[in-house]
């Protein structure tokens, strides 16, 4: 009885650091995927817009529709300044848990979280902004594929980052930390792939 009773309080029989590492490995295999669709995507742009078939790149204006005009590029590094200021606020949340400050780890944490919250507000704001739709030639398609997956990737961050601050004012953390080291990963990889983004539109 007492041998059943202590296995269904304590299911799992593994090091938390055990736990830790082998969740962090299957983040990072979801990234090495997300990797290989954003750099598919960074090729894309770069190869659509050296061959500008049938001068569909930026179409110039018919009797139907205006030309279509590239947008600056600053609306995309803003956006990606404030993502890493939020990769920043996380990463100072990681070094505050690993000296066992819990409270530089939820003030920082919850930096990070406003801080994505801010992009994505940018980030529709850009949505509203483009004078094309999607089927404007193949620039505006590109465009529109790097903001999508930037407001999925920034979703996705606000997500885990409340999350990550939540826990962290439960108290959860005290013991290990191995969930904070995940989303610092996630983190990282959202920053750059917000920069692959912005570095593409620079170029029009």
């Amino acid at each position: 009885m007492s041998v059943d009773t202590h296995a269904h309080a304590n299911p799992h029989h593994e090091h938390p650091d055990v736990v830790g590492s082998r969740n962090r490995l299957g983040v990072i295999l979801l990234i090495v995927a997300d990797v290989a669709f954003a750099l598919s995507m960074l090729f894309t742009y770069f190869y659509l817009k050296a061959q500008n078939v049938n001068d569909m790149w930026l179409p110039a204006a018919t009797e139907e529709s205006p030309a279509v005009t590239a947008v600056s590029s600053s609306g995309a590094w803003k956006i990606t300044a404030v993502a890493a200021v939020g990769l920043a606020a996380h990463f100072l949340a990681l070094r505050n848990v690993r000296q066992g400050n819990q409270g530089g780890l939820k003030t920082f944490g919850l930096v990070a979280f406003l801080a994505s919250i801010v992009a994505i507000v940018l980030q529709v704001q850009q949505f509203g902004a483009v004078p094309f739709t999607f089927y404007s030639g193949a620039y505006a398609s590109c465009w529109y594929l790097f903001a999508v997956m930037n407001t999925v990737h920034l979703l996705l961050t606000a997500f885990i980052a409340l999350g990550n601050w939540n826990r962290s004012r439960m108290g959860i953390y005290k013991a290990d930390h191995w969930h904070v080291d995940i989303v610092n990963v996630w983190w990282v990889w959202m920053v750059v792939s917000s920069l692959l983004g912005a570095f593409a539109l620079s170029f029009t």
